[in-house]
């Protein structure tokens, strides 16, 4: 049975050959693809600056 069609838009970029790079030895290093892994990478930095923006007080004692 195939798999639902997943709910998705196509992006396309140029991208910076050094962070490239940097992105097809991630992928190599855990085994994703450059899809998920960028799908996975923005997923954490938009979490990330979620939380940093709900909890200001965190970046005080940087």
């Amino acid at each position: 049975m195939p798999q639902p069609k997943k709910d998705a838009v196509k992006v396309y970029m140029k991208m910076n050959s050094t962070v490239h790079d940097k992105l097809g030895r991630y992928c190599a290093k855990t085994g994703l693809t450059k899809t998920a892994a960028v799908e996975h990478i923005l997923t954490e930095f938009f979490e990330a600056d979620e939380y940093i923006k709900a909890h200001p007080e965190h970046l005080a004692n940087r």
